[in-house]
Formats: C-alpha cells, structure tokens, sequence
C-alpha cells in the first residue's frame, strides 16, 4: 500500500507543464488555422507618404453632387471641384487614387504628360 500512495504522490506533485508557443507556428483555434494578418507599417516619423509625383491626372465632374452621399460632395469639394465641367490638374498619389475612387460615378480621369 506504502507504493500506491508514493506514487499517486508523485504524480501530484508534479507541476504540468504547457506547451511553448513559438513564434512560426499558426494559431490554431477551433479546429482551424488562423492566419495572423499583420498591419501596414506607419510611415517613419520625418517621411513624405504622399510625395510629389511626375504623374498628374486631370479630373473633370460631369455629373451633379445633388442627391449624392455627404461624404461623396465633400470628397468632391475637397478635389477642387464646384460645377459640371469643371477640371483640375492633380497630382497622382494615394490620397488622391483614394478620393477619385469614392467619387468614381461622378468624374472622369485622365492621365496627363
């Protein structure tokens, strides 16, 4: 009897121990594997993101804002553009691909030289 008691004390006693994550494996949850997406990296502190390019884009509004989302008629204030016909010589960046593309219904676009 002393043998059962020494060895169910022993396996008490010893403390479990969990397996180590390491960094390259993938998360598994559920019954699944996870992919981990990883964020954009901020800009460093200093940099231009949005640089002058050698591109420019000329963008004409050929339809009315009237009855467009809010947003939609600031994005459109915020290029230049207050009436039908109206063209502005842009610079061709993110910021601007960004804006067109919210407001691509109501404009047209074209590469300049």
């Amino acid at each position: 009897m002393t043998d059962i008691k020494e060895k169910s004390a022993k396996k008490t006693t010893a403390p479990k121990k969990s397996p180590a994550k390491k960094a390259n494996q993938p998360l598994y949850v559920n019954g699944r594997y996870v992919v981990v997406k990883e964020l954009p990296q901020k800009p460093k502190k200093g940099t231009k993101p949005y640089a002058l390019g050698s591109k420019k884009v000329k963008v004409t509004l050929v339809k009315s804002v009237n009855g467009c989302l809010e947003g939609q008629q600031r994005t459109i204030e915020a290029l230049g553009l207050k009436k039908i016909h109206q063209s502005r010589v842009l610079n061709d960046n993110e910021a601007i691909r960004g804006m067109l593309f919210k407001v691509k219904h109501l404009v047209v676009v074209e590469e300049v030289k």
